[in-house]
């Protein structure tokens, strides 16, 4: 698909940037000097995405964003600024005008992935209005579920029939009240929706205090759940759009993907793939910089098409799907990538790999076991939970990067103070049995209300008084750089108590990394979209640079939410030091910790 991207700044040189910026994006580029000149574009091209100045002459860009807004709702609208009005931003995302704002200067990398992401946004704009214009459209249209109780009527079919929306609400489609057909023809068209078909024939309105109408109604399952009803009233020339049913199906409760189907690849990675090992001289390979330049080599002898993870510096496991090329053939490929000498550090080194093949026997394990033995993630025996678990304080267990546990993600509910005492507590006495040191516990207050915060910091500031707790609190931006007493008050709370705080969602911020680097903070916690995005072989290098310098300012990385395989090696990839997520471990009872004790 071809994107339209709309650039508006005042400055020649911003919009070069720009420009060069993404010169190697597959992207149309439209240019604007100041607001007038982006709405005459607007209104002659179908722009996806916009990237406005908020300073410039006459019309600034938020004034500029509502505009469009109003003009094209499905324009990603993103807004540069030098100047961070926190509060203003703020309100600007609540009341939907930007989508996002990117403080100036900009990270390159950041900024990229951002355009990118507003893009995937735009085509879900695009589909819910193509829905709400469907719906609210010429098209006569009712929507039941499974049982044919109708759940809407637009109103070109209330009005056609001369009948309020709450007259039909409720009524089964067959009902006496509501049509005058047979009772065999419930059956019939049951039989063929079920079957994934479309129904097509004549049917009978009969509601009552209202004129009978006749119309030709085609029917059709938009998932387990619904059915969509379309009409043609006798004497009507109306038209349904070709695609509403494909489109309707993508946003009914049950699809599991709203905007694309998964990959092919992804059938492949069900079935028992291999592990190809690759090690290096521990001696040599023993720094990330070397080992970094290592990854890259493997990456362009796999073409980048298969998951490398990284357990040690010198050692590297590339998961490859048991549809993949010949396994020979790419080890081959592998080994004759280190022929050529390696520069590093002002000398050229010839580093000589160790490769060999593993096949992962699926016939008593899935593989992804298997894979997560090879990373050192697996518990010491099965988890097998004792009767009394279920009712046990319960906790997401901390990773490092080499799988070692290194501390525990407080549950996101609201609990009384008196819970998360006893949770604190519960998970002490066994964290003491099997862990040495203070216990580390990683609270998520942006998740969570002021209210419950207050009650967490309460009982933590209790149980320190009995036992040693080295505690993390996820903040949010706001939570901050918010300036209200409440938000003031909160954060010296924070530190009294003695807490390191990691500010949410980094690469999806207000501030650029520079700002985020000048907080009063103790690390950052990776948005869910951030590894996912830096998995190309062009952002690769960026964002380890980007991480890096996280890194040299003292700042824990932190990526929650590895609930892949995919999100396991983009996790390795970047050099993050925490991880937590389903397929590292699922939330486990107190009494389970010791299965992971080393």
């Amino acid at each position: 698909m071809q994107w339209n991207v709309l650039l508006v700044d005042d400055e020649t040189g911003i919009i070069q940037a720009l420009r060069r910026m993404l010169r190697n994006e597959p992207y149309v580029l439209h240019e604007a000097n100041n607001a007038s000149e982006a709405l005459h574009i607007i209104r002659q091209h179908d722009i996806h995405l916009m990237v406005t100045d908020y300073k410039m002459p006459i019309t600034d860009g938020l004034t500029l964003c509502r505009e469009v807004r109003r003009l094209s709702p499905t324009t990603y609208r993103i807004l540069l600024s030098g100047q961070v009005d926190y509060p203003a931003l703020q309100q600007a995302w609540r009341n939907g005008d930007v989508h996002r704002f990117v403080a100036k200067p900009w990270d390159n990398l950041l900024l990229t992935s951002d355009i990118q992401e507003g893009l995937k946004q735009h085509q879900l704009l695009r589909k819910a209005h193509f829905l709400r214009h469907s719906v609210q459209g010429e098209q006569p249209l009712l929507l039941t579920d499974a049982n044919w109780i109708i759940r809407l009527a637009n109103q070109p079919l209330c009005e056609s029939l001369g009948v309020n929306e709450s007259d039909l609400v409720g009524v089964n489609l067959f009902a006496a009240q509501l049509s005058a057909m047979p009772v065999e023809l419930e059956a019939e068209v049951t039989t063929q929706v079920e079957a994934n078909h479309s129904w097509l024939g004549y049917f009978s309105f009969t509601p009552e205090h209202a004129q009978k109408s006749s119309a030709w109604m085609t029917i059709s399952s938009v998932s387990d759940h619904y059915r969509v009803c379309l009409c043609r009233f006798v004497g009507e020339e109306i038209t349904a759009p070709t695609d509403f049913k494909e489109e309707l199906k993508r946003y009914a409760g049950t699809h599991p993907d709203l905007l694309t189907d998964k990959p092919s690849a992804h059938a492949a990675r069900e079935q028992a793939p291999e592990l190809i090992h690759v090690e290096f001289d521990a001696a040599t390979v023993h720094d990330a910089a070397l080992s970094g330049l290592c990854y890259e080599r493997l990456q362009t002898a796999c073409n980048e098409q298969y998951e490398i993870y990284t357990p040690e510096l010198h050692h590297f496991l590339i998961l490859v799907p048991a549809a993949a090329e010949p396994v020979l053939q790419l080890a081959d490929h592998l080994t004759a990538e280190f022929e050529d000498a390696i520069s590093y550090q002002g000398e050229r080194r010839v580093l000589t790999p160790q490769v060999r093949i593993e096949h992962i026997n699926t016939e008593t394990h899935q593989w992804q076991e298997a894979l997560r033995e090879r990373l050192g993630l697996t518990p010491k025996k099965p988890a097998q939970h004792s009767t009394s678990s279920s009712t046990q304080a319960k906790a997401t267990l901390l990773f490092s990067q080499r799988g070692r546990v290194i501390g525990l993600l407080a549950p996101e509910q609201e609990q009384s103070e008196q819970q998360w005492c006893d949770w604190l507590t519960a998970m002490h006495s066994a964290w003491s049995a099997d862990f040495s040191g203070a216990m580390p516990v990683c609270y998520r207050a942006n998740e969570l209300p002021e209210a419950s915060n207050r009650r967490y910091l309460s009982a933590l500031k209790q149980c320190a008084e009995r036992f040693e707790i080295d505690a993390t609190v996820i903040v949010s931006e706001g939570q901050i750089l918010g300036e209200t007493s409440e938000e003031l008050e909160m954060r010296s709370d924070w530190h009294q108590a003695q807490c390191k705080l990691f500010m949410a969602n980094f690469g999806r911020s207000f501030l650029n990394s520079r700002q985020v680097l000048a907080l009063p903070i103790r690390g950052v916690v990776l948005a869910p979209e951030f590894l996912s995005n830096m998995r190309s072989s062009k952002a690769l290098p960026q964002s380890r640079r980007l991480l890096q310098r996280i890194h040299d300012h003292q700042l824990t990385i932190y990526a929650p939410e590895i609930n892949t395989t995919e999100d396991l090696a983009a996790a390795h990839q970047s050099n993050v030091d925490w991880l937590s997520g389903d397929v590292l471990a699922q939330p486990l009872a107190a009494d389970q910790l010791m299965w992971f004790a080393q």
